[in-house]
């Protein structure tokens, strides 16, 4: 199994050696490390060099992290040119939604036009993309990506309405579930209606969850009850799941290439 979506750089995990043999110990052979911004990048980077051939790190630029300005973007961009060799991804990028107070249309705008950047960088340099894009976010990123040209991308953590879901699968793109699909009826209903060929399995650490995993620091060992979860949704069998998410990550990202 491979989790799609983890961030191990986090504060909440001053050592990952330990959570990381968990997940091996749980089937969880690979992990990507998205980036958030320029110190979130380096410390993907670093986990990258330090865990050959189990994290793989991805250079990103949070919508979110209002902190981070146009110098901080510049430097994001450039070191994902100067390290394509040693990532897997750009993301996490995308666009604003949650955090920060409400977002405004001017800021909106701005995090579109950043968007297109990032997208357009990826598509040059054949490179996927992680998307940050809840709810009706995904329909404009689906837009943007597409005209940039961008070929290979997952819509992590998705919360759409289904018209854009089916457009985001038509155009070939990936969509994660997280641990929420054992407990959540929006996430349930996601499990049951994706194609096998488009699913990919992500914790999204060290976001907090509910249901069985309240009170849990979120760790890839989870993934096992999220590839569980949706094998009883989709009434098969728990291999079949770990297989088709697993081949489905390493296309995108082209872990094992």
């Amino acid at each position: 199994m491979i989790d799609s979506h983890i961030h191990l750089d986090a504060d909440q995990y001053p050592d990952p050696s330990g959570a990381i043999k968990r997940a091996l110990d749980a089937g969880v052979s690979a992990m990507v490390v998205p980036g958030v911004g320029p110190a979130s990048n380096r410390r993907a980077i670093e986990l990258g060099r330090r865990y050959p051939g189990v994290v793989y790190p991805a250079v990103g630029f949070h919508p979110e992290q209002f902190e981070h300005g146009e110098h901080d973007a510049l430097a994001v961009l450039d070191t994902i040119a100067r390290e394509r060799g040693s990532i897997c991804a750009v993301g996490e990028v995308g666009l604003p939604w949650y955090g920060g107070g409400s977002v405004d249309a001017r800021a909106r705008d701005a995090a579109k036009l950043t968007l297109a950047r990032f997208a357009k960088l990826a598509a040059a340099i054949d490179l996927p993309l992680i998307l940050h894009a809840p709810h009706r976010c995904a329909a404009d990123a689906l837009a943007i990506i597409g005209q940039a040209g961008v070929t290979r991308a997952v819509f992590h953590w998705h919360k759409s309405d289904e018209q854009t879901t089916r457009a985001i699968i038509d155009a070939g793109y990936f969509i994660s579930l997280t641990p929420e699909v054992a407990y959540r009826d929006r996430d349930r209903d996601l499990a049951r209606m994706l194609p096998a060929n488009r699913m990919l399995v992500e914790t999204d650490g060290p976001w907090p969850y509910g249901g069985q995993f309240a009170g849990r620091l979120t760790e890839p060992a989870m993934i096992k009850d999220v590839v569980a979860a949706i094998a009883h949704l989709r009434c098969t069998t728990f291999e079949e799941i770990a297989a088709s998410t697993t081949a489905n990550a390493r296309a995108l990202f082209r872990i094992g290439e």
